[in-house]
């Protein structure tokens, strides 16, 4: 013996319906979000390409230097430390 399934009485169905066809028929999201900017949407790779950005701009001067420069000449004028 099967307990048989619950069934509202037909004045508290329609109103259900009404109800489900009321929240059916209004938009879900009615706020207005403000604009978010790209920095807030991507904060990660904001850090990142900042840090990157600002080391490589400090350390730009040092890396030209050491790698794509000329070499300073040497002292043509060389006093011995015992003699100054």
């Amino acid at each position: 013996m099967s307990i048989p399934q619950y069934r509202p009485p037909k004045e508290i169905q329609d109103l259900l319906d009404q109800k489900e066809q009321q929240q059916a028929n209004q938009r879900r999201r009615t706020a207005v979000l403000p604009k978010r900017t790209w920095i807030q949407r991507n904060p990660r790779l904001f850090q990142i390409s900042f840090i990157t950005g600002s080391l490589l701009i400090f350390f730009s001067k040092p890396l030209f230097d050491c790698f794509i420069a000329d070499p300073l000449p040497p002292p043509e004028n060389k006093v011995p430390p015992h003699k100054r």
